[in-house]
């Protein structure tokens, strides 16, 4: 397969992806959601850190092994984030009326709400990627983080730097309609050891 059949596959995926990221959001919030798929960008490990600024995003890490291993962050700007989870809050505010029940602190809430996002749109990704491979992806449970995007990527590249050569970075533009737009980044570290399953697509 030559390299712009497998860049066009994985594109593909990625459109896909978006595709059942907007159903699955549109169940969690209950609106009509629709997600643009911005493109995919295949970036040397290298100069990763610098596609992100010093900005504080809310980040959620989720790792994944099967047919393709590796890691994952869904990247959120504070500000959209913020957004997001207000829209969220709402139900549970209600389920706390009728049910006369205490509400959690506002922390652990962020913490639950941001990662069960990541884990409908991680999942969303790396469904498509496994159907595609007629195989299997386990995830793990999402570690919730609140730092610069620069950070986290570049502490994550240290930590995989013997196990990686290319990143992947899906950019996508969720819309709750009529209400906000959420930007939203997905980058997917795929294991040195797995990435030859790619050409499997």
């Amino acid at each position: 397969m030559s390299i712009l059949e497998s860049m066009k596959k994985i594109t593909n995926i990625g459109r896909d992806a978006s595709d059942n990221i907007a159903k699955t959001f549109s169940e969690l919030t209950g609106e009509n959601v629709e997600v643009q798929f911005l493109g995919t960008r295949f970036v040397p490990v290298e100069h990763l850190p610098e596609q992100f600024g010093d900005e504080t995003c809310k980040i959620v890490r989720i790792d994944f092994n099967g047919v393709l291993s590796g890691r994952t962050l869904m990247m959120l700007p504070e500000e959209d984030a913020v957004r997001l989870e207000k829209l969220l809050l709402l139900d549970i505010l209600w389920d706390s009326l009728v049910n006369r029940s205490d509400l959690p602190d506002y922390s652990e809430m962020e913490v639950s709400l941001v990662n069960e996002v990541a884990n409908i749109v991680v999942a969303a990704f790396l469904n498509v990627f496994a159907n595609a491979l007629n195989d299997e992806i386990n995830i793990t449970t999402p570690e919730f983080i609140k730092d610069s995007g620069f950070s986290v990527v570049e502490s994550l590249i240290i930590e995989m730097e013997e196990d990686l050569d290319i990143s992947l970075v899906f950019d996508n533009k969720i819309d709750i309609v009529g209400k906000f737009p959420v930007n939203c980044n997905i980058l997917v570290l795929i294991s040195a050891d797995t990435i030859e399953n790619l050409d499997k697509l």
